[in-house]
């Protein structure tokens, strides 16, 4: 699965084993517990929900190919480019604990996808 920012962009894809986010020059960007986006320093980012990356207000940041929830206004998609071959991943830190779920925002975010994955 492909996520594309609000411009349409890709900017992230779901490896094969529904677990780890790589950015398509092979870099990891985070990985997945349950519904729950981490970096691998264990900070929780945000949430997976129902094809849409959101921040931890809640606010869309992301989507994916098949978003099911109501969200803001998709862009047409961009094509994504050639994925490099993924890059090892860092140690997992230990994870710090989940926080509260923030009411869904069918709003976008104001944190880019690179702000985001903390590539700033």
């Amino acid at each position: 699965m492909v996520f594309y920012d609000r411009k349409g962009a890709p900017a992230v894809y779901l490896l094969n084993d529904g677990e780890h986010l790589y950015f398509f020059d092979g870099r990891p960007a985070a990985y997945l517990l349950e519904d729950a986006v981490y970096a691998f320093d264990g900070e929780q980012l945000g949430w997976l929900e129902r094809g849409w990356i959101r921040d931890l207000d809640g606010r869309c940041v992301l989507f994916g190919d098949q978003p099911l929830f109501e969200g803001p206004a998709r862009p047409s998609r961009k094509e994504p480019p050639a994925r490099q071959e993924p890059k090892a991943r860092p140690f997992r830190r230990q994870r710090r604990q989940k926080t509260a779920k923030a009411a869904y925002k069918p709003v976008w975010s104001d944190v880019s996808p690179e702000r985001f994955f903390g590539r700033t």
